[in-house]
């Protein structure tokens, strides 16, 4: 790294160590709601749709930013609405309360995706950018851990201590998404350009221009295909995990949060900067299919241990470790993936195209896990996103074993 680069880092790192307490949010919202305000299977599932919905309008946000040479505005505008809100859970009494103020939180959290990969983008070179993320993922996990751990047995004492503690977590957020609009950058992208922005094009201009990138960069459009039906897979669990963890198996905060916010939080924490340095030197779609590969192996464990009786929280314990190792290379590859496809124009359109994807399916995905429960029973879920995860694999796999356009540049 040069010097501007090591400057950059350490200030990133302090803001990743702050922001860390926010992304905890996805190992307890669930739990919380299904434990502290009696959720159903059905608002747990409407619960799993909010972050893939709201990212949906993300290639509106990403125009924006296409548009945008100073992005650094918008970092205090996501610390603001994105962060601070949480301070509303302090009068959460109800579920329909919890769901509102997180779907304000991640609709802003589909703005602060691509803003953070423009900011790598530009920050970083490309030799040392997996690394720089890798770490920045064994940090952000780092507190993600000890947050589950210690909050699990926080809310096993005093189930209502949910409320101060993420208003806590917004104001910390608040902070270190602010300093993010400080860093400099060294890399700079293509000029902007500023075409008139008349109603249509501001409504339908995105449209056109996600069409365009998929249209014209295949090998874009089938890392989005896989990635497509891996969230698949991915997004049938999500609304049975709380029923299956609480329901079936009787497992209480510390033990749900063991589960999910601290053993399949670990790959990711101590795995993240060997896989961000392989994610350097590989292409895109052979990382990602290796990625979905080893995912494979967590829905596969949860379906077995519906099977082990008493060992059945010891074989959920070893599938979330393999999420845990899995993730580690999904994350690095969900994140930096679309800086490859993007070359020297602005990445963040292109990872908007990325996360507005997630909003298509998880707008229908989670209801089909649950409805499949319902129809076929919860190993049918396990089952079927072991097929999802397998297929996505094999599709990247054996385009790149073929190489042509769309996976040269080994």
């Amino acid at each position: 790294m040069n010097a501007e680069e090591r400057k950059n880092l350490s200030r990133l790192f302090v803001a990743t160590l702050l922001n860390g307490c926010l992304f905890s949010l996805g190992t307890m919202q669930d739990i919380i709601a299904k434990k502290a305000l009696g959720a159903l299977d059905w608002q747990i599932a409407l619960l799993a749709v909010v972050w893939p919905v709201s990212n949906f309008f993300s290639i509106w946000w990403g125009k924006i930013l296409e548009r945008s040479e100073n992005k650094a505005p918008y970092f205090f505008l996501v610390a603001v609405l994105g962060r601070l809100v949480l301070l509303l859970t302090l009068w959460v009494t109800h579920f329909w309360h919890l769901l509102i103020i997180l779907v304000i939180l991640y609709s802003f959290n589909a703005l602060y995706i691509p803003l953070q990969n423009s900011m790598l983008q530009r920050a970083f070179s490309a030799r040392v950018r997996g690394r720089v993320f890798g770490w920045m993922s064994s940090i952000t996990t780092l507190v993600v851990v000890l947050l589950s751990f210690f909050g699990g047995r926080l809310l096993d004492v005093n189930e209502g201590a949910y409320r101060p503690m993420f208003a806590i977590f917004g104001i910390v957020g608040f902070v270190g998404t602010s300093m993010l609009a400080f860093i400099r950058y060294t890399n700079p992208a293509k000029p902007v350009v500023k075409e008139p922005l008349s109603l249509s094009g501001l409504l339908l201009g995105p449209i056109k221009r996600a069409w365009l990138l998929l249209h014209h960069n295949r090998g874009f459009a089938l890392f989005e295909l896989s990635y497509f039906i891996y969230g698949m897979g991915f997004l049938l669990i999500i609304p049975v995990i709380p029923r299956y963890l609480v329901t079936d198996l009787g497992m209480d905060y510390t033990q749900s949060f063991l589960a999910k916010g601290v053993i399949a939080q670990l790959g990711i924490m101590l795995l993240s900067p060997l896989a961000g340095r392989l994610h350097d030197n590989r292409h895109p779609l052979k990382y990602s299919a290796v990625a979905f590969a080893l995912l494979a192996l967590y829905p596969m464990l949860l379906l077995a241990s519906s099977f082990a009786g008493d060992w059945s929280h010891m074989m959920v314990y070893l599938a979330f470790a393999c999420f845990g190792v899995a993730m580690a290379g999904v994350n690095i590859s969900w994140n930096l993936g679309s800086i490859y496809f993007a070359g020297d124009e602005d990445a963040s359109m292109y990872q908007s195209v990325h996360v507005t994807l997630t909003g298509v399916r998880g707008a229908l995905v989670p209801f089909m896990g649950l409805g499949l429960m319902r129809l076929a029973g919860i190993r049918a879920v396990f089952l079927t996103a072991v097929v999802l995860q397998l297929t996505a694999a094999s599709i990247n796999w054996r385009k790149c074993r073929r190489g042509g356009k769309g996976c040269e540049g080994e």
